[in-house]
């Protein structure tokens, strides 16, 4: 069914990915993981039941480490003062805790008695032992192998491990700094596969006199055989974080792609060394797709910039700022003002423009006079500040929530600057401009799509099947209350236009399933989005998981070798036996780069969309692949490839729409779903 733009994939490299499938049977790998491969230590557990009393979360969950610190060095003759190591599986019933909690001991322990009380538990909490089992073994076998591979060596707070400990940006003289690390977590889902991921923290830390320095168990504590620090408080990795998913180079060693495959050699190990069955999950493509739609981004309304940056921003940055935008707008008729009108009171026929100031690169704008409450999105903003205090944010932010309470036609788009920002140069003319020409032609695509979707709901000579559809993209949040909103769109397709009929916000799961029945029970994931084909009566969903596997390296290349060679480095080459990072790297085909590349797996057809460019010396952030099935209005799963749906969709994806000089990684239906609530 799909058009002439899918090619069968050839000689194609198989990718590593962070997903392994165990093939032992449940108790069968308990019992394999209940065996030590320490030599002089045992795998050793007891449980415990709490009980919340007058106290916070934080205070509860202090004492549970607390008391089993406790128990482990009563039993290990430990002083108080001795770190432990240990993992905990959590179960709960009738309003208690019981945490089971496994450590290393040279006393040899009886399993029968744990293998008779597992026997009986339900099928989901045997895998949360086994998560906890996996857990305790990852963390003794990584204190050796990792101990020299890092700036710091491996450290511990309660059950938590953290990994890849470095210095972010300078020293202050008092000695604070801000120190990043990984956190690996992984679990085992209810048809054994094992997953595992890394999570970025950074720490306001202060240092600690005396390489000796020990802090208690409140604490977390990075030290090496130079300096000491402790943890004085988590701060937001978004916001701080300068780790980058991939560096080239001999700066590898310091990137997140480094640590995935330390931990994937590691797991590997282990499961070799406990006989445990298992095989690998690759990512290798079976089809490709080249062909991307375009548009003529020419915005038709006038464009007021409203420069809100504030009295304190640098003068000549910002007069280089507001000249650079008001030319790269000049056909808009341009208007600059320093007043900041309400929602209401902004023409409804105009498209609005807001320069905020940030505090650093890349960084948001988000903030408010009268909370201490950290907001680093939106939805912090949006589900944390009350009505009656949404005065005290910044000025964009109140904008943003009035826009989406509303949902009229209005067309706003912030553009946050930095006057501490280096000028962007262009390497081919040696020109320099106060804001990237990207950044703008990405803010020209924003207010573009927002114009055709909020004050037309329509978009001309769009290349994509004809048809009748509905398009639900999900936001689903962490939280009891506001924690889910769905966006409803109804659109018709036909001779390359594309009409929005109809728009809604849904605010339960519930209610989207009682009012959309093709959703079923299926599980909905946080960023997913679907599209109805109401003329086939079938349903397309388009997601990513932790389940979904995420490409770390090449089945054919050990990059962790690669780093202890003298000869060889971790470097950009593109082919398929070699590259590094296949997907990221290969070569060109047919005259580009960007593709999406395909897997059928069963049902499954997982999609990874390549960059329109080789990578530079850095890559930031790790692409997703992500998944994509397809139903009939029976709910049964149909072979997606051969769905006009699909088709429908991968048509979808743009090449310049969304990101200049990127491949979007999501369609431009997606992007016309979120809109509405990512405005």
């Amino acid at each position: 069914m799909i058009g002439n733009s899918v090619f069968q994939a050839v000689d194609v490299p198989s990718a590593k990915t962070n997903v392994f499938d165990l093939l032992d049977e449940t108790s069968a790998l308990i019992r394999k993981l209940l065996e030590s491969i320490q030599h002089g230590l045992y795998v050793t557990y007891k449980y415990k039941k709490f009980i919340k009393n007058d106290e916070s979360t934080a205070q509860l969950e202090q004492r549970i480490h607390m008391d089993i610190k406790a128990v482990i060095r009563s039993e290990l003759s430990l002083l108080d003062s001795d770190s432990v190591h240990y993992q905990t599986a959590r179960f709960y019933n009738d309003g208690a805790i019981i945490v089971y909690f496994f450590y290393l001991s040279p006393i040899p322990v009886s399993k029968e008695g744990l293998i008779e009380q597992i026997e009986i538990l339900s099928e989901n909490r045997k895998k949360q032992l086994i998560n906890g089992l996996l857990g305790l073994h990852l963390k003794s076998e990584f204190i050796g192998q990792a101990k020299e591979r890092f700036e710091f060596p491996p450290s511990f707070f309660n059950s938590e491990l953290y990994i890849s400990v470095k210095a972010s940006g300078k020293e202050k003289k008092d000695g604070r700094a801000y120190l990043e690390a990984l956190k690996p977590e992984l679990f085992v889902s209810q048809t054994n596969e094992l997953v595992f991921k890394l999570v970025k923290k950074v720490f306001k830390a202060q240092r600690i006199d005396g390489v000796c320095a020990d802090v208690d168990d409140t604490q977390v504590l990075f030290k090496n055989k130079e300096r000491a620090y402790r943890a004085v408080s988590e701060v937001s990795a978004t916001k701080y974080s300068k780790r980058k998913f991939m560096s080239f180079g001999p700066n590898y060693p310091e990137s997140i792609n480094y640590a995935q495959n330390l931990i994937s050699d590691t797991l590997e190990g282990l499961l070799v060394r406990l006989g445990i069955v298992y095989s690998t999950r690759e990512f290798k493509a079976t089809h490709v797709l080249d062909s991307f739609i375009e548009a003529d981004k020419k915005i038709q309304s006038d464009i007021v910039i409203i420069d809100n940056t504030g009295a304190e921003f640098e003068k000549d940055k910002n007069d280089r700022v507001v000249s650079q935008i008001v030319s790269e707008f000049k056909e808009n008729n341009p208007t600059v003002t320093t007043h900041t009108p309400t929602l209401g009171e902004m023409d409804v026929n105009k498209s609005y423009l807001i320069l905020n100031a940030s505090n650093a690169k890349a960084s948001g704008s988000i903030s408010s006079s009268n909370t201490t409450t950290v907001l680093n999105t939106f939805w912090d903003a949006y589900r944390k500040t009350r009505p009656d205090l949404r005065r005290s944010l910044d000025y964009y932010t109140q904008l943003k929530i009035a826009r989406f309470e509303e949902q009229g036609p209005y067309v706003i788009q912030g553009l946050n600057i930095f006057d501490g920002e280096r000028d962007a140069l262009d390497r081919k003319t040696g020109e320099s401009f106060a804001v990237s020409p990207h950044k703008l032609n990405r803010i020209r695509s924003e207010l573009w799509l927002k114009s055709q979707v909020f004050r037309y709901s329509e978009l001309h000579d769009i290349n994509l099947p004809d048809g009748k559809f509905t398009l639900i993209y999900i936001r689903s949040l962490f939280g009891r209350k506001m924690n889910f909103f769905a966006s409803i769109v109804d659109v018709n397709i036909e001779n390359n236009n594309l009409i929005i009929t109809a728009n809604n916000i849904v605010n339960s799961e519930m209610r989207l399933r009682l009012e959309f029945a093709f959703i079923g029970e299926r599980k909905v994931f946080n960023d997913s989005f679907y599209i109805y084909d109401r003329g086939e009566n079938t349903l397309l969903t388009s997601y990513s998981s932790d389940r979904v596997p995420q490409i770390i390296g090449n089945t054919e290349v050990d990059n962790i070798s690669l780093v202890e060679s003298e000869v060889h480095t971790v470097n950009r080459q593109s082919g398929t036996g070699i590259s590094v990072l296949p997907y990221y790297l290969l070569p060109k085909e047919r005259k580009q780069y960007h593709h999406i590349y395909l897997q059928e797996r069963g049902p499954d057809l997982l999609y990874f969309v390549a960059p329109k460019q080789r990578p530079n010396q850095d890559i930031a952030k790790q692409n997703r692949i992500y998944n994509l099935l397809t139903f009939d209005d029976q709910g049964n799963l149909l072979k997606a490839l051969e769905q006009p749906v699909t088709q429908m969709f991968l048509s979808s994806f743009t090449e310049d729409i969304l990101r200049i000089n990127e491949v979007s990684k999501s369609s431009l239906l997606e992007k016309i779903a979120k809109l509405y609530i990512e405005n």
